[in-house]
């Protein structure tokens, strides 16, 4: 295996508690990069513990991997002191609020402290929007942006986003998600979650709009494989026909067949990437997620087009950006041919 197939293996091991195999040969800096670019060096610090002490990273990179996983473990009971004055604030208040993304499903990985997220996501009817922002600087949040439909918090170190809707791809999503406190979520008391099948679609579609904008991650792949091991009760056709009425229904069957292949998520579909011909799709997904960002410049593209394998192609594009932080928006061909074929370029349009 190359660095990018170990790195996805180890979080396959973890997400299916399986010992992970070593291998004496690996290029940890790669996988230390890709583990940095996905926020997810917590995690395979936790899986190089478990591996033969011989097949360990030692020196700097063996220490950094260590360092992180102390810092991860020693913040999380700290962050969930501040997550319970957030919601005591806003109950105390009788104010609704809606948890959603990493703060929910952080609890449905096999080790929740291990699953870093960079804030917490909350939305509040718009009417008590202002009024939730006073209350909580009242109680010692600190107010680090204000917009008229969002807002960030900071308690200490831990960092809040208030907003008034959810995230919506398009005009149809839009709709779906316009009453998030109603019949697409349950509630204990004053806070409320979504819905399973409605997270999921929440979920995909969230992933849909960072393909469009060019930057995704493999956790957010981890985060469909835990929500659906934490509800397999969830209607899988059901979801996918929503997925098609806020035209994401092909992006999002392949969303879930590659969480299938990768991490062996338990869900039966039509569609999977064990055919030959799709796998050039399945390359595709495994470049663009591994990243923890969406493609390349232009030039970097003409420049690796020739290459038929796309891990290799990972691997050197990965040399470049560790080295350089420099920002590139502008969308590739490559791009827009991925989004064509998803059907994501159309759906950003209606």
């Amino acid at each position: 295996m190359n660095s990018t197939e170990y790195f996805i293996y180890l979080l396959s091991c973890h997400l299916n508690a399986v010992e992970p195999k070593g291998e004496k040969r690996m290029d940890w800096q790669q996988i230390y990069n890709l583990a940095e670019k996905n926020n997810l060096t917590a995690i395979i610090a936790y899986e190089i513990k478990r591996l033969p002490a011989d097949c360990r990273p030692g020196g700097t990179i063996g220490a950094w991997f260590n360092e992180c996983f102390e810092n991860t473990m020693h913040s999380f009971r700290p962050n969930l002191q501040s997550l319970s004055n957030f919601i005591g604030a806003l109950t105390e208040k009788r104010i609704s609020h809606v948890l959603f993304k990493g703060v929910i499903l952080r609890n449905y990985y096999p080790f929740p402290e291990l699953r870093v997220g960079t804030d917490m996501d909350v939305v509040i009817r718009p009417a008590e929007y202002i009024n939730a922002v006073e209350v909580l600087k009242k109680k010692g949040f600190i107010e680090k942006t204000i917009e008229s439909n969002s807002a960030t918090l900071q308690f200490e170190k831990d960092v809040f986003e208030l907003h008034t809707e959810l995230e919506s791809i398009n005009i149809q999503s839009k709709i779906y998600f316009a009453t998030p406190f109603d019949d697409i979520s349950d509630s204990s008391g004053y806070t409320y979650k979504l819905k399973p099948v409605y997270h999921l679609l929440y979920i995909v579609s969230h992933i849909a709009h960072h393909l469009q904008t060019g930057h995704a991650s493999i956790k957010m792949i981890m985060d469909i494989d835990v929500l659906i091991r934490r509800y397999p009760e969830i209607n899988i056709n059901e979801f996918l026909i929503l997925s098609d009425n806020i035209k994401i229904g092909k992006t999002a069957e392949a969303l879930l067949a590659f969480s299938k292949k990768i991490f062996n998520t338990p869900v039966v579909l039509n569609f999977t990437f064990e055919d030959e011909d799709t796998l050039p799709l399945f390359h595709d997904f495994v470049y663009a997620f591994s990243m923890g960002r969406v493609f390349g410049t232009s030039e970097e593209i003409e420049e690796n087009a020739e290459k038929k394998n796309k891990f290799d192609f990972v691997k050197n594009f990965i040399d470049k950006i560790s080295k350089s932080k420099k920002q590139e928006d502008e969308l590739t061909c490559y791009q827009l041919q991925l989004l064509e074929e998803l059907g994501l370029k159309e759906a950003a349009e209606e």
